[in-house]
């Protein structure tokens, strides 16, 4: 039993390319070459130019915008530099002012250093302490850095000492 080998592609490819004239050969070439350059364009040079104008159009949106950026912040540069220094309030006034409106009436008002002041309380009720936190904060814009707090016996009275600053 005889077997016969069929012929690879290159090697079929290859009897064809020899059975063709020379001018056969030269014209399937440069048709090969045309069509070899008409996919590089379309694969590589179109996508590669509309990306290049795309591109360049983001650079210029970019740019304006990195210039409204730099400008909105010399805004906000010149206008923190000019804007005006709020004048020194003493603080034992305002927490004097804010305990009146209340009707508190603490044990002791003492002022610590230039900026903290110490307020105590004997007996003050709890609901009438978280009233005078959100006051202070709100209108005199001084706020609690160190509480302490005892429940006292009475129900809803505490006994407190409070250190505020601006």
């Amino acid at each position: 039993m005889a077997t016969t080998l069929r012929p690879g592609t290159n090697e079929r490819f290859a009897q064809w390319w020899q059975l063709r004239s020379q001018k056969e050969r030269i014209s399937l070439a440069i048709a090969a070459g045309i069509v070899a350059i008409a996919l590089a364009w379309v694969a590589l040079w179109r996508p590669l130019t509309s990306d290049i104008a795309r591109l360049s159009q983001q650079v210029a949106t970019q740019r304006l915008a990195l210039a409204e950026a730099q400008r909105q912040a010399n805004d906000i540069a010149n206008l923190s530099s000019k804007a005006a220094v709020p004048a020194p309030r003493d603080a034992r006034a305002d927490v004097e002012a804010a305990l009146n409106r209340q009707g508190l009436k603490p044990t002791a008002i003492d002022r610590i250093d230039n900026d903290r002041l110490r307020v105590s309380f004997d007996a003050v009720s709890f609901d009438a302490l978280t009233e005078l936190f959100d006051r202070l904060q709100r209108d005199a814009r001084l706020r609690a850095v160190d509480a302490t707090i005892t429940a006292r016996v009475e129900p809803g009275q505490v006994r407190a000492e409070l250190i505020l600053t601006p």
